[in-house]
């Protein structure tokens, strides 16, 4: 019941002790959540500045990821389009890398796997290659460097291929210091250049020798002059079936033969510069076999003539390279002795960007010794006894004249190809 008394306003009675503790209940209910709703509006402000920080280390890793693989690519990009062939292997000695210059390998080992990769590097690299394997593996395990050394091996066709080698451990660089990793091995082609630095050499040979010879035939020609007009003279004093008369003839054919080996020097001492002109490959090959022919036929020896373009003309001399076809082509037909093929074949091909007509020339006899090769076109080497090692040397002093080459290489399954390779232009 509420008292008024003179007038003043009322007095609130006191609460409960219930409703002031529920009061202060709500009073700190509100609080707490005034300062979670703080505390949430502040955990929002971070959350979105992590947020965008997260963004952008995403980014940025996200470049360098771009980067790297970037990297990655261009480096395999530069190894897959090396001229030089590489081959890398990890600690297990398998092979991780394996650019396509490296392919290079097959002509000289057939046996190569088709997908080296992952393969044991003495697996990948059997028979021939067996050498190039060791010295990888020797990089890696003694941790060495080893540097241009170079290697000769025999290829497919007969030929020697040269490669300059090199090996080096590979080796990374992190926090715990420098690993060795595996090992990597470059290989270069040297067969080109070895082959110019032969033909080089020869030719300084050939000319040290022309000089020589020159002078050697023009003194011995004019004595040889005499000995027949003197043997000649002499034998018509004698009765035409007498003992002498034929010691006579026999002189005079023994002078004419040495004529002819002094001749020969000095058509390979002097020769002429070649008239070079438009001709077709039949100016060349025909002249040669109809001169040849009846020695050819004499050994029972069949020939067969392969031309691509037969109405194809040539910028050549063909009386030269005729007299230089000549020669290969006896030359074959002595080496098969009794029965044999001989084909003739010419056709173009390209070489370091440039067209190469070949005119080649393959037998099936005995072939030429290894050892051999490098000697058949210097004068006065022959494998024959009857031979004066001068044909030979004539072929290569024509060709070369014509700024071509000879090579030799064996046929298959037996015999010797001889090829003139010149440049058409």
């Amino acid at each position: 019941m509420t008292t008024v008394t003179n007038g003043d306003a009322p007095e609130q009675a006191p609460l409960p002790p219930d409703l002031r503790e529920l009061g202060e209940i709500i009073r700190a209910y509100s609080a707490a959540a005034a300062e979670l709703q703080q505390s949430h509006q502040l955990l929002q402000a971070q959350v979105k500045e992590l947020s965008g920080e997260l963004h952008r280390k995403n980014l940025e890793l996200s470049e360098t990821v771009t980067q790297v693989s970037s990297l990655k690519n261009y480096l395999a990009s530069i190894i897959e389009s090396s001229a030089d062939g590489i081959v890398a292997i990890d600690l297990d000695r398998r092979v991780m890398a394996w650019n396509p210059a490296a392919n290079l390998l097959r002509d000289i080992e057939p046996a190569l796997p088709e997908n080296p990769e992952g393969v044991f590097i003495l697996d990948a690299m059997p028979g021939k290659c067996r050498d190039l394997a060791l010295m990888l593996m020797r990089s890696l395990s003694e941790e060495i460097e080893i540097a241009g050394v170079e290697k000769r091996f025999p290829d497919a066709g007969g030929h020697t291929r040269s490669l300059s080698v090199s090996a080096s451990p590979v080796r990374s660089v992190s926090d715990g210091g420098v690993n060795t990793i595996g090992a990597v091995q470059t290989f270069s082609d040297l067969t080109r250049l070895r082959e110019l630095e032969d033909r080089v050499n020869r030719q300084d040979r050939l000319a040290a020798l022309g000089e020589m010879a020159a002078g050697v035939a023009h003194e011995i020609r004019n004595p040889l002059g005499g000995i027949e007009l003197y043997a000649s003279s002499l034998g018509r004093r004698f009765a035409a079936g007498s003992p002498e008369a034929a010691t006579c003839r026999k002189i005079i054919a023994a002078a004419s033969s040495l004529n002819r080996i002094v001749t020969d020097m000095l058509t390979f001492t002097r020769g002429r510069a070649p008239r070079l002109r438009p001709s077709r490959i039949m100016q060349v090959v025909s002249p040669a076999l109809d001169m040849a022919a009846r020695e050819l036929q004499e050994r029972g020896i069949e020939s067969r003539v392969e031309v691509e373009e037969p109405e194809r003309q040539f910028l050549l001399d063909p009386e030269q390279l005729s007299q230089a076809a000549l020669n290969v082509v006896l030359n074959a037909a002595q080496a098969m002795a009794e029965k044999g093929n001989l084909t003739v074949s010419a056709g173009t091909k390209v070489r370091d960007g440039r067209e190469i007509l070949v005119l080649a020339f393959a037998d099936d006899g005995p072939g030429i010794p290894d050892d051999a090769k490098d000697k058949i076109f210097n004068p006065f080497f022959t494998l024959r006894r009857d031979g004066t090692g001068l044909g030979l040397a004539i072929v290569h002093k024509i060709v070369g004249d014509h700024g071509g080459e000879v090579t030799v290489s064996d046929n298959r399954p037996r015999g010797a190809v001889v090829a003139f390779e010149l440049p058409v232009g």
